[in-house]
């Protein structure tokens, strides 16, 4: 439980981080990054773990799993900020924007995921 407690920490920090380096931007374009991001990292972690040439015991993958994955980036992305910034582009009548910006997070979230998982696995 300390593991995923300091982890998620770390993320939540990493997450602060970038939104502040990228607080000029438009609306919506921070978070689209750092779930991008996150859905990479992610993608990389999990990769890494089931790499067949990966002598790790179970109790180390685990670990590592909840270090990486629960932790760091449970705290670094969450949808729930996209999801909000989705309503908040369709209450203001930005009927264009909130079905590129959703649809575009989603997909490119997945070919992060399936890009880093790729490349976690042959690392």
């Amino acid at each position: 439980m300390a593991l995923v407690a300091f982890s998620g920490g770390f993320g939540a920090v990493c997450r602060f981080l970038v939104e502040q380096w990228l607080k000029n931007t438009p609306m919506g374009f921070a978070t689209w990054v750092i779930n991008s991001l996150g859905c990479f990292l992610i993608g990389i972690f999990a990769g890494w773990i089931v790499n067949i040439d990966c002598n790790w015991s179970q109790e180390t993958r685990t670990a590592f799993s909840l270090l990486t994955m629960t932790g760091f980036c449970g705290g670094f992305s969450t949808f729930s900020s996209f999801t909000l910034d989705c309503v908040k582009y369709y209450e203001n009548g930005h009927i264009l924007t909130w079905a590129i910006f959703g649809t575009m997070t989603v997909f490119v979230g997945l070919f992060g995921c399936a890009v880093g998982y790729y490349l976690g696995k042959n690392i």
